[in-house]
This record gives C-alpha cells, structure tokens and sequence, in this order.
C-alpha cells in the first residue's frame, strides 16, 4: 500500500516587520521548505501560497516568519439569490 501525500493547502504567511527588507530571502527559503504558487505582496508583509500540511511546521521555524494560517474561503451569494 503506498502513502499518498496530502492535498495542497492554501496558506498566509505574516513576517515579521523587522524582516521586510528580506522578502526575497525569506520567499526562496520558504519555496525550498515546499510553498508554492508563491506570491508576495511586500507593503503589508504578507507571503501566500499552497504546501502540504506537514510543511507549515518547517515554515514557522523560518527566520522572519511571524505567523502562517491556513487560508479562509468567502463565497458571496449570487445578485438574483433571496439571501444578500
């Protein structure tokens, strides 16, 4: 029987204001840990992505990296719907 990996998870990823300034550094080390489907958006310190759930632990242990959460969904009801 054979272990299948886990399903991509998508991820935010908060730094730590000190660290802004090594965005670039902190991306590549993060990608090697396994985040993909990298983007960055540097003004407000946030990196997304998708990984595997057992990657999140490696990640935290970054230097730089304050915080990663599991990324929330938001579905807005259609215009023609009863409920807005």
């Amino acid at each position: 029987m054979s272990k299948q990996a886990s399903p991509d998870i998508d991820v935010v990823i908060s730094l730590d204001e000190s660290h802004f300034s090594q965005f670039t550094s902190i991306s590549k080390q993060l990608s090697s840990s396994g985040l993909k489907d990298i983007q960055i958006m540097k003004s407000i310190g946030i990196i997304t992505g998708k990984c595997e759930p057992a990657s999140m632990a490696n990640m935290q242990c970054i230097s730089g990296v304050a915080a990663i959460e599991v990324a929330g969904h938001v579905q807005i009801a259609p215009p023609e719907s009863d409920i807005q």
